[in-house]
């Protein structure tokens, strides 16, 4: 009985946000909408707050997004603009602003980014919160600010997030110890599993789902097998963890 009321409750919330939002109401609702007006877009796309996000679709010819492409809330993606409506009242003419966008392969934009018209973003291209888009990205990079401007490679940032792996765990653990005075289960780190598993075979299914999310589970898999942990287990990595927490 309590899963079945669990499935009706998550149905009558998922009414409740189609019907305030529409087309807007999840990912899966707004890609398509964004499809059938004709804007090209490739596989396993993610909106993660839709209703939050804005494209333009006067020139749905005009926008290309890729394959494995990540949209973070409150984006807003244009190929167009009015600016001329200015011109045209001061100098009598009218002078059309548009210009095709491309978004690659394998891409993340952060949270509130705006994407001016004319812009192409290579295959491989990390986005930080809150940039401006207003010139190419290449690919193989990490790009933010207003305007955005290169900040390193993609192969730099790479080690840059494994050197902060250990550091970031522990401060998650001790956080979530000073709010609710408890260790936390291992699965709350379900990204930093990496720190105290090293065999696919002996994961749990929240670990294993987490390998299987940008669908190239087989290479993830390769790598994960081959990689060292750094702790024995999830129980020694939480032993490095205790003296920080009983000072």
């Amino acid at each position: 009985m309590k899963k079945l009321f669990e499935i009706i409750v998550m149905k009558i919330k998922s009414l409740i946000v189609y019907m305030k939002y529409g087309y807007k109401a999840n990912n899966v609702k707004f890609t398509q909408y964004l499809k059938n007006k004709g804007i090209t877009i490739g596989n396993n796309v993610n909106f993660y707050s839709p209703w939050t996000s804005y494209v333009d679709v006067q020139r749905p010819w005009m926008i290309e997004i890729g394959n494995d492409v990540h949209i973070a809330a409150g984006c807003r993606i244009l190929q167009h603009g009015y600016d001329w409506a200015v011109l045209q009242k001061k100098y009598g003419d009218v002078l059309g602003s548009c210009g095709k966008v491309k978004i690659g392969n394998n891409v993340f934009i952060g949270a509130e980014t705006t994407i001016l018209k004319g812009v192409t973003i290579g295959d491989d291209v990390i986005i930080g919160a809150k940039s401006l888009v207003n010139k190419d990205c290449l690919g193989s990079g990490v790009y933010a600010g207003n305007p955005v401007r290169f900040i390193m490679t993609l192969d730099e940032y790479h080690e840059k997030r494994k050197s902060k792996q250990i550091s970031e765990a522990k401060e998650l653990v001790l956080e979530y110890y000073k709010r609710y005075n408890k260790i936390p289960e291992k699965e709350l780190l379900r990204e930093y599993f990496w720190l105290f598993e090293d065999n696919y075979d002996n994961l749990n299914n929240t670990f294993k789902d987490v390998i299987k999310l940008e669908g190239n589970e087989e290479f993830s898999k390769k790598v994960f097998d081959e990689h060292k942990k750094e702790f024995d287990s999830y129980e020694e990595f939480i032993k490095s963890v205790v003296n920080n927490i009983e000072d």
